[in-house]
């Protein structure tokens, strides 16, 4: 699994609305379809994208969403008690939000690069391997 990628939220979100670092997340799908690297994301995603885009658009667009999203080639990640475990101690350890905790745990558990646009992984550099897509047009860390 060294070729293991995994998308966060954020990451998505940066290739669905075009935002500066999109062409890095496609590229990630280029060589996931070209078998060059696996690709993977969490079920907190998928829970995220569909709230985020059902708040902002409406529950058919969230539905479309999914239903594009779920077309990817990308392997969808459920927790599970050990996964449940792996969160509980990056959570107490680190300040991670509750989600972000399950999403670095998945990264742990694959040995996965985490694609990312949230400055809060930084901290946790030393614990999974972190490629940080570039910050929205004005933002700030």
């Amino acid at each position: 699994m060294g070729n293991a990628v995994l998308l966060d939220t954020s990451a998505w979100l940066t290739w669905l609305q075009n935002e500066p670092g999109a062409d890095e997340a496609e590229a990630y799908f280029e060589v996931a379809m070209d078998g060059v690297a696996m690709l993977h994301s969490s079920f907190v995603s998928l829970t995220e994208l569909e709230y985020i885009t059902t708040q902002k658009f409406g529950a058919d667009k969230a539905m479309e969403l999914l239903e594009f999203v779920e077309d990817k080639p990308v392997r969808w990640h459920q927790s599970d008690r050990a996964l449940c475990g792996e969160a509980a101690k990056l959570k107490a350890a680190h300040k991670v939000l509750f989600a972000d905790a399950f999403v670095v745990a998945t990264a742990k558990r694959l040995n996965a690069t985490l694609v990312h646009k949230d400055p809060e992984f930084d901290a946790l550099s030393g614990v999974i391997k972190l490629h940080p897509l570039p910050p929205k047009t004005g933002a700030t860390k």
